[in-house]
């Protein structure tokens, strides 16, 4: 079991919330994404599986995936690199 609690990048920050990955999210976040995100950030969801379920009602949300779990899971491998615009460091407000 500890090898699928790693997967969990939530439970590994647990202060994490939705102000910290504001700057991946779009104005107007589609309800099964929104579920999807709400069940990974509290830890019920591993990253490959946010991963495979976020995007499913707009393709677009591919690359908002991949910014999230890079902001969330410290063990995610990105498909891409955050632009400089985006930071990875939590909230602090």
């Amino acid at each position: 079991m500890p090898a699928k609690a790693a997967q969990h990048g939530p439970k590994g920050v647990g202060h994490l919330d939705m102000r910290d990955i504001e700057g991946c999210l779009p104005p107007k976040l589609h309800s099964f994404s929104r579920q999807v995100l709400e069940i990974y950030l509290m830890g019920h969801m591993t990253t490959a599986e946010f991963r495979r379920w976020f995007h499913m009602p707009n393709s677009e949300y591919l690359m908002l995936g991949d910014c999230i779990a890079q902001k969330v899971d410290p063990h995610y491998v990105p498909e891409a690199k955050l632009p400089s615009s985006i930071t990875l460091k939590p909230n602090t407000l």
